[in-house]
């Protein structure tokens, strides 16, 4: 039997939602509660990839956490549809990457890095790409293919959470607009959250809010160097669904989704808290999608979004607890991986809530690396 029986996540986006609902697994009393409503910032508007890894040849911050990801993403999906009944739209879908001249060294240690890894990859020539992908830009002459990689639809995946975790008894608590972190008084190591009317008891915190978990942690004076990066999609559909893998080149792809739907991002702006598209970022991402596959220039704009990732300075999440509060602890920074790392990032911060030792080790991924290093990370 767990000895703790209240915890509070402040933040409804996929971390904290997957959060509580691994906790409320283990009979835990859970209160959730977030700005607006849960599931609306970064974790609806991303493309909803997940690529794979090796846990066993893991090496790296990121590679561990994104390894240890991917070998839950079958069973959490299987078992929020058992539960809900909501397909999230997980499947292995493949990926197939491409570079220009310009940039084969660097995607030469990418593909080493893979390879070390244990990651299947698959060498493809002219002929090999353009089986997978029927038009394909003639700049592309050869690239890999990564038959693992997945994806999900990060709309029904939130949906399906939300619903888990009402199912499981976690009170969820929406449009907490005026929440604050308070020290408390009667014993300075432990901090409280309140709202104007209303106080939060809870033997341990949470932080899981994104790009606003920076501004919460600053009403105890706890610097986090965690950013807002605006990212733009746009959302295409064609008459016939030219190709059904993943496209990336560099740090922009295209998704296919089975219902012919195509997803086209993504930018990265530092501009703070402004969410909007832009004229210059939406041309961006067409003219790249036509650079990939012509035959998208026909295409049928469907819709735009834009939503604000949580940077970090090193790119990877901040898990753990808050060194100076015994009950606070912290889970933002994904950046650009909050939906794929989700289901580690969850499992990771319900065992150390928990008082249980997590099964990947967490160097480089704590928030003391900020007290080693300062904030230049």
């Amino acid at each position: 039997m767990k000895s703790i029986n209240d915890i509070l996540i402040i933040g409804g986006g996929v971390i904290g939602l997957t959060t509580a609902f691994r906790l409320a697994q283990q009979n835990v009393s859970v209160t959730l509660i977030d700005r607006q409503q849960v599931g609306l910032e970064a974790s609806w508007a991303g493309a909803g990839m997940l690529p794979p890894g090796n846990l066993a040849n893991a090496t790296t911050p990121e590679a561990r956490l994104r390894s240890y990801s991917h070998l839950h993403w079958d069973e959490l999906s299987d078992t929020l549809k058992e539960l809900t009944g909501i397909d999230n739209g997980y499947r292995r879908c493949g990926a197939i990457e491409v570079y220009a001249p310009a940039e084969q060294d660097a995607f030469n240690v990418q593909v080493s890095d893979w390879q070390a890894e244990g990651t299947v990859v698959e060498d493809l020539n002219r002929d090999d790409l353009e089986s997978f992908v029927p038009g394909l830009d003639e700049q592309f002459q050869t690239g890999v293919r990564l038959p693992n990689f997945g994806q999900v639809r990060n709309p029904r995946h939130l949906k399906a959470l939300a619903a888990a975790c009402q199912n499981m008894g976690v009170h969820i608590v929406e449009n907490a607009e005026f929440l604050r972190l308070t020290v408390s008084a009667t014993q300075p190591a432990r901090v409280v959250a309140s709202m104007p009317n209303r106080v939060f008891h809870a033997d341990r915190i949470c932080l899981a809010a994104g790009s606003w978990t920076t501004g919460l942690l600053e009403t105890i004076d706890v610097e986090l160097p965690v950013k807002p990066v605006r990212g733009q999609m746009v959302q295409l559909k064609a008459e016939k669904l030219p190709f059904t893998h993943v496209i990336e080149q560099g740090r922009k792809y295209l998704v296919p989704r089975a219902d012919g739907l195509i997803l086209v991002g993504s930018t990265e702006e530092h501009v703070g808290f402004e969410k909007k598209n832009t004229s210059e970022g939406v041309a961006g991402l067409l003219k790249f999608a036509e650079s990939i596959v012509p035959k998208l220039r026909n295409a049928e704009v469907v819709r735009c979004w834009a939503g604000l990732r949580p940077g970090s300075p090193d790119e990877l999440p901040f898990l753990g607890q808050i060194p100076q509060f015994e009950n606070l602890f912290v889970a933002a920074g994904h950046f650009r991986s909050g939906l794929q790392m989700s289901a580690g990032s969850a499992r990771v911060i319900a065992d150390l809530m928990l008082n249980s030792t997590p099964e990947i080790d967490l160097a480089g991924l704590t928030f003391d690396r900020i007290l080693r290093s300062g904030t230049q990370l």
